[in-house]
């Protein structure tokens, strides 16, 4: 029985780790400054080409549309942490990459 899962779920869920994540921001920041960026999107060239140097660097199997997958993961991430970054009240801790709150604001902030 726990064959049959593992087959079903291979292939359709690839993990990212931070440095898998962070070597994707890196390849994508080089592949915008050659022009491979035309538009709000990358050229299916750039993911393709995440996708290779993930894949060697952490013998995995990635593939482009995980690589794109991940990117909207990332932008949505980003667009929640800068919504609450500049909320009255909250801060940001450059050091240890968070955001920041007190007690009371948060308590506020989370009422339902």
């Amino acid at each position: 029985m726990s064959t049959a899962k593992n087959e079903k779920c291979k292939g359709k869920h690839f993990t990212w780790s931070k440095p898998m994540s962070h070597m994707l921001l890196e390849i994508l920041i080089e592949e915008a400054l050659k022009g491979n960026k035309p538009s709000s999107t990358f050229k299916a060239e750039s993911f393709a080409k995440v996708a290779t140097e993930i894949s060697q660097k952490f013998n995995v199997q990635c593939e482009p549309k995980h690589v794109d997958n991940h990117l909207k993961t990332v932008k949505k991430e980003w667009g929640i942490i800068t919504q609450f970054k500049n909320k009255s009240g909250f801060g940001w801790d450059d050091c240890l990459k968070m955001i920041t709150v007190s007690k009371d604001v948060y308590d506020e902030e989370v009422k339902v």
